[in-house]
């Protein structure tokens, strides 16, 4: 029976496990562990996984996968103390949102033996916590998929498996490019709500601003509620890009402040078509319409091992076997016919 071991029972982590648990993997065995009592106390009582250990090196024995859903700063004291004690053949992967980071760590510390391939499901909430798990929190979301330049093309596929499993879409792609581009479509908006909740929040006159302030305020503050230790770690890990970015933006809100800086004489027609263009770009992004999705497609074709593999770990020998008499004997018939 394959064995995943999650290690990290918060939001993400116990919503993969139940994803899991609802999919059409057969016969695995779910293992959670958390630093947390009340973390692990919370995944049990999802009905994630067949069991909690309290003990990390007791939650990875004889994994065949193992999942670091932790904040990003642990993974680095993980993958050390981990390294010794996972078997060979064993499959790491992980779901945080910086990856150049803990794709170094991954390759200093983990045995030749022992495959890392590095995940980012685009999907969360502000919410934390295994209580508010849920178990499509991962159907049709991108799920970036980046293999270390030690994974085998086994160990890819295993990880690509799992994201199809769950109903989400795997997207390839190298740790620098992902880092640069989630800086720009994550840390971001994440900075710039925390940066709006600032600027309003330490006026003077915030305790009358707050009375008036609606469903914009509301929508463009709400990743301000989001996991502050989470984002801490996105920032230490991830802050060249993320300042490249953020000098975009300035540079972008720059040029509205310059359009609206001579009150007598404002350019009503380049305000105009600033919101215009804005607002088809963004419907653009919603109607899906933003170019061939090169780097999304099934491993059935690209990854050659991946049928025996995964086949071997998900689905079991014997119905395997069964499946390979069936088709023998609809060849028999056919050549009797």
């Amino acid at each position: 029976m394959p064995k995943i071991a999650m290690v990290g029972t918060g939001l993400i982590g116990t919503s993969l496990a139940l994803a899991l648990r609802n999919s059409s993997l057969l016969d695995l065995q779910l293992v959670g562990t958390d630093s947390s009592g009340g973390a692990r106390s919370g995944a049990q009582k999802s009905g994630a996984f067949d069991r909690m250990e309290n003990r990390l090196l007791n939650a990875v024995e004889g994994a065949d996968i193992v999942i670091l859903a932790t904040p990003i700063v642990a993974m680095k004291e993980l993958l050390e103390v981990l390294a010794s004690h996972l078997s060979p053949g064993c499959v790491v992967t992980d779901v945080g949102s910086s990856k150049q980071t803990v794709l170094e760590w991954a390759d200093q510390y983990l045995p030749e033996n022992v495959h890392f391939v590095g995940g980012h499901p685009m999907a969360g909430r502000e919410t934390a916590g295994p209580e508010n798990a849920d178990p499509n929190l991962f159907k049709g979301c991108t799920y970036c998929v980046i293999p270390s330049a030690k994974a085998s093309e086994r160990a890819a596929a295993e990880i690509t498996t799992m994201v199809e499993a769950i109903e989400a879409t795997p997207y390839y792609i190298s740790a620098g490019e992902h880092d640069s581009f989630v800086a720009a479509v994550s840390h971001l908006p994440f900075l710039l709500s925390v940066a709006l909740v600032g600027c309003t929040a330490e006026s003077p006159n915030w305790d009358d601003i707050a009375r008036v302030a609606s469903s914009g305020y509301h929508d463009l503050t709400r990743l301000a509620s989001g996991d502050t230790i989470m984002h801490r770690d996105i920032c230490v890990t991830n802050p060249e890009p993320i300042v490249a970015w953020i000098d975009s933006f300035i540079r972008e809100l720059y040029k509205v402040r310059q359009l609206l800086s001579d009150s007598e004489n404002l350019d009503q027609a380049a305000i105009l078509d600033l919101f215009v263009k804005a607002r088809d770009e963004r419907g653009r992004w919603l109607a899906g319409d933003f170019g061939p999705q090169a780097r999304q497609y099934s491993p059935h074709t690209e990854l050659p091992t991946f049928a025996q593999s995964m086949g071997d770990m998900f689905v079991g020998r014997r119905l395997q076997d069964v499946q390979r008499r069936l088709f023998r004997g609809g060849r028999e018939e056919d050549r009797r016919r």
